[in-house]
Order: structure tokens, then C-alpha cells, then sequence
């Protein structure tokens, strides 16, 4: 009962209650019914099976609980081998490198892994949070399992600790190097309606985004911004189409950067154009990391056994390269939707670009916490990167966001909205990028340090 209990605590931390405290109180818990010992391969399954599934609820919403059942299941299973340690140390400190390395697994493994569920993307409000920026997402998550600990322990020793491990990466803060900026308007245009069948009426979102981008351009911008899938038919394809957008880029005497559809030989692929004054595309990126059972179905015959909507979806092929969006002299890299999640490309996005642009679309999850829970992983990453973000969404929510987290200005969900704002440049390239794909070993390396400290301190 009491992991249960944890685990709903645990995704309280996120959103939609976003109570970032909750994280560390909740594995202070976890981690002393695991010290207490007996069936610890119980406790830590149902701890990370209720966690998830009451944190992913909104992935069920419009395909049915089966889904969402078998994706906290595979959650449960990685957390099975904490038992081991239980069963084989009386170190509970050994709990905190493996929940670490089970994290880490977890966003390479299967299908590209799935790293939602980070401790560290619950932690977008925490005072503590630019602890990302010195080594990625995981020393996040480890910096919040050493505040656990703290708590677990309730001595003088522990509440000094505590302190420090709370309030002093406060001091850390990203600061801009350069003063180079551009004026955006980024269009949410909505949907006809949503869940699975959003974009079913061929044009229907395409013709939204248009419409509210002539509405909303009054006000002359360097870029116009259009989430994922704001033109849903191929616009190389659809002449129609085609001829709008340059009708609307040379009306406006403006560049277009807007998510789309599109089919190369005969693939569908999903894809950010940049679209110069004259409708002319002269930036392609195609996203590189798709989303497994939205984008692709992994094993077709056995998923088709668990979902009905299975042969509903086409796969998409991915890119194979990073692309860049030029606005005057800013360098913007976009990043679509699920890449979010992927350190190692957002990682090496920061390191060619100036700013961020996050093309997404919620209207699969429309009217549930996806979307706030994708606003806080984008807010974390600006302050992984210290990079400035403009995410476009087709619902909401859309955001502009510092590149210390912080949100400038943002829209209301299901509405057709537009964002304005100016995106400054940065160059500053945080310790966690000079790392780059190291820091998840050294972070490994220093929480394994703990236990075996503790040894040698003992023995002496």
C-alpha cells in the first residue's frame, strides 16, 4: 500500500497538479519501505506501475485503457530489478545509481526508449532546477533522489544537506552572451476536432492556420511560426496549397516556418518547411525521431492484437539529418514534437543553433495534462541549453520560453490563438553541452561513488 501511495504522490509532482516538492518526498518514501525490506520486487513494480499510469492516463483517453495498461506495465518491469538489490546489498544506497541507470534504459530502450516519466521532468519549478544545465536530465534526477535521501534520514546532518541541495543551485542562473533578435507570430490555428481523428478532413488544419494567420499578421514579424501538422496534405503535392502559402508569405512580405505532411517516394515523412517571402521552401527538416505507436507501429501483428487503431496508422520514415531554420542572421533548430525527449539530438541541436522552435501537436490529447506535462520538458530543456524557445502547438498550449525556464507569454488550450514575441539570441554553451553524451556516465560514476564511500568510511 505504502508504494502504491508513493506512486501516486510521485506523478503529483507533475502536471496537471505540478507539484514539483512532491518528487523527493515521494521516493523519501519509496526508498524507506525499500530499506525496510520484503517484497521489494512488489513495492518497486507497483511504486513505478501506479506512478505511471496515473502520470500517462492521457495516453488512453481515445484508444482505450489497454494501451495505456501495457505502457505502465513496461514502466513496472524496469523498476523489477531494484529487488535485486535488496536481496543481495544492505546498502540502500546502491537504490540511487540503479533507479539512475534504470532511468537512463528507460529513454534508450525499446523503440528509441521513452523517457516521459524522468524525474527530472517533473521538476520545471523546482528551486533547484538549473542543476540540469551542469549535467543533463539525469543529474537532475539523481540531485532529487540525493534530496530523498536527505529527507530519509532526519538528522541535523541530513536537514543541513537538504538545505544546500534545495537552495543553492538557486544561485545558478543562464545569462544571454549576445543581443541578436527577431520578431515572431506563432499561430494556433486549432483543429475541426480531435483525438485520433483530427486531421481526417484533408485541408481542414491548413485552412485554420491560414485564416488566423491573416487575422493575427497586423503587426509586421521577422518569421511566422506553424505547429506540427499545420498543413496536413503534402504542400508539394497540392498545388492548391503550394500557391497559398506563397500567396500568404508574399501578401505578408514575411517567411513561414510550418509543419507538415509530406511523401517522398511514396513515404510519408514529418517534416519542418521554411518557406522564404516568396513561397519559395528554402529549409527542410525531417523529424528524426518518431514516435513509436503514433508514427510507426513496432511489431504490427501483436499490436494489432492490443489496439483496434493500429492499421490506422501509416508509419513514417525518419531523417536522417539536422536541419537549420535561417531567420536574418539567427540560426533556429527546429525540434517536432516527441524529439524533446531525445538528449543526445537536442543536445546537439543547442550546439549549431541560436534558439529553439518546438512544432507540436496535441489534438490526439486534447483536453488532458500532455500537454502541460510537454511545456515543462520544453522548459527544462531551455535551461538544459539555455537556449530560448518558441513552441508552437495546434491547440495549445503555445509558449515562448526564456532560456532560463521561464514562461514570457503563452496561450489557453482549444482555442485559435496567436503568440507574439521577439526570440534573443544565445551562443553560451552549457556545461551539460560541453559534456555532451558523457554526462550520463559521469553522472552514473559519481552516484556509485556514494555506496562505495559509504564502505570505505565503515571499514575504516
Amino acid at each position: 500500500m505504502v508504494a502504491i501511495l508513493s506512486g501516486i504522490l510521485f506523478s503529483s509532482s507533475f502536471e496537471p497538479i505540478g507539484a514539483w516538492f512532491l518528487a523527493p518526498i515521494a521516493y523519501a518514501i519509496f526508498l524507506s519501505t525499500l530499506r525496510k525490506g520484503g517484497n521489494l520486487y512488489k513495492k518497486s513494480f507497483l511504486f513505478a506501475f501506479v506512478g505511471a499510469f496515473v502520470t500517462l492516463w492521457w495516453a488512453g483517453k481515445y484508444v482505450g485503457i489497454i494501451p495505456l495498461i501495457f505502457l505502465a506495465l513496461l514502466h513496472g518491469l524496469f523498476y523489477l530489478p531494484l529487488g535485486l538489490i535488496g536481496r543481495y546489498t544492505k546498502n540502500y544506497l546502491w537504490f540511487i545509481p540503479a533507479l539512475l541507470l534504470i532511468e537512463e534504459l528507460r529513454s534508450l530502450f525499446p523503440f528509441g526508449g521513452f523517457s516521459w516519466m524522468r524525474i527530472a521532468f517533473s521538476q520545471a519549478d523546482a528551486i533547484y532546477s538549473h542543476v540540469i544545465s551542469i549535467g543533463g536530465a539525469l543529474f537532475l534526477s539523481g540531485w532529487v533522489l540525493l534530496i530523498s535521501l536527505a529527507i530519509m534520514r532526519r538528522d541535523r546532518y541530513s536537514f543541513l544537506t537538504l538545505i544546500f541541495l534545495v537552495f543553492a543551485p538557486s544561485l545558478l542562473t543562464n545569462s544571454y552572451n549576445e543581443n541578436r533578435n527577431i520578431s515572431f507570430i506563432g499561430i494556433q490555428g486549432n483543429t475541426p476536432s480531435v483525438g485520433i481523428g483530427f486531421n481526417d478532413r484533408a485541408q481542414a488544419v491548413f485552412n485554420l492556420h491560414l485564416q488566423k494567420t491573416l487575422k493575427a499578421s497586423s503587426s509586421k514579424a521577422d518569421v511566422i511560426i506553424w505547429p506540427e501538422n499545420a498543413i496536413d496534405v503534402d504542400p508539394f503535392f497540392y498545388e492548391n496549397v503550394a500557391n497559398s502559402i506563397e500567396s500568404l508569405t508574399k501578401r505578408l512580405n514575411t517567411p513561414l516556418i510550418a509543419g507538415a505532411i509530406t511523401r517522398k517516394n511514396g513515404t510519408l515523412e514529418n517534416v519542418s518547411l521554411m518557406y522564404n517571402e516568396s513561397g519559395e521552401v528554402v529549409s527542410l527538416y525531417s523529424k528524426q525521431f518518431l514516435t513509436p505507436f503514433g508514427e510507426y507501429i513496432p511489431f504490427r501483428p501483436l499490436a494489432r492484437l492490443v489496439s483496434p487503431y493500429v492499421d490506422d496508422v501509416t508509419d513514417f520514415a525518419p531523417g536522417d539529418s539536422s536541419q537549420l531554420h535561417k531567420v536574418k542572421d539567427l540560426k533556429l533548430a527546429p525540434l517536432i514534437c516527441y524529439e524533446l525527449l531525445s538528449d543526445s539530438l537536442v543536445r546537439y541541436a543547442a550546439t549549431r543553433s541560436d534558439a529553439f522552435v518546438a512544432q507540436t501537436n496535441s489534438a490526439t490529447f486534447a483536453g488532458t495534462a500532455e500537454s502541460a506535462q510537454q511545456l515543462e520538458i520544453t522548459r527544462l530543456r531551455a535551461i538544459e541549453h539555455s537556449r530560448e524557445i518558441a513552441s508552437i502547438s495546434t491547440i495549445g498550449i503555445s509558449a515562448h520560453i526564456d532560456i532560463n525556464g521561464r514562461i514570457i507569454n503563452q496561450t489557453d488550450e482549444n482555442v485559435s490563438a496567436s503568440l507574439t514575441g521577439r526570440i534573443r539570441s544565445n551562443t553560451h554553451q552549457t556545461l551539460a553541452d560541453k559534456i555532451g553524451g558523457s554526462a550520463p556516465l559521469i553522472t552514473l560514476a559519481i552516484f556509485a561513488f556514494l555506496p562505495l564511500a559509504r564502505r570505505i568510511v565503515r571499514s575504516s
